[in-house]
């Protein structure tokens, strides 16, 4: 399924905010294209994207797809990445990988960043279990 499909379908706004509501921690919410342009995006104002000037957003986005290009080369190996988890000192970052796009999340740091992954991950299959071929 291409993004525009994905689009079509569902509003990329409502998946966004849906993540963004499920921790008061999580401060940005993206869903980026495979060259690490923001499709949409949800940000609190006093989160840590006021801390990056456009470029150096930029620059994160494109490191997240070059992490999931990289990791897509050991698919045939050990199967598909199901999400990545990134553990910095002042943040947590999320990656899922949607149809062709990524979903990423940024929080300030989280004690249990499994809790928050396994949360996101179950928004995601609601989110697109309804658009999946049925065989």
């Amino acid at each position: 399924m291409t993004t525009e499909t994905l689009e079509r379908q569902q509003p990329l706004d409502m998946l966004c905010k849906q993540v963004s509501s499920i921790d008061d921690r999580i401060e940005l919410v993206a869903i980026i294209n495979r060259k690490g342009r923001v499709i949409e995006m949800t940000a609190r104002d006093d989160g840590v994207n006021k801390d990056l000037t456009p470029h150096k957003r930029e620059m994160l986005f494109m490191e997240f797809v070059l992490q999931a290009s990289m990791n897509g080369e050991y698919d045939d190996e050990f199967g598909k990445v199901k999400g990545l988890i990134l553990q910095r000192e002042k943040i947590s970052a999320f990656s899922f990988q949607i149809y062709d796009c990524l979903l990423i999340v940024i929080t300030r740091p989280v004690p249990e960043p499994t809790v928050i992954q396994q949360r996101i991950a179950e928004i995601i299959f609601n989110y697109t279990k309804l658009e999946l071929p049925v065989n």
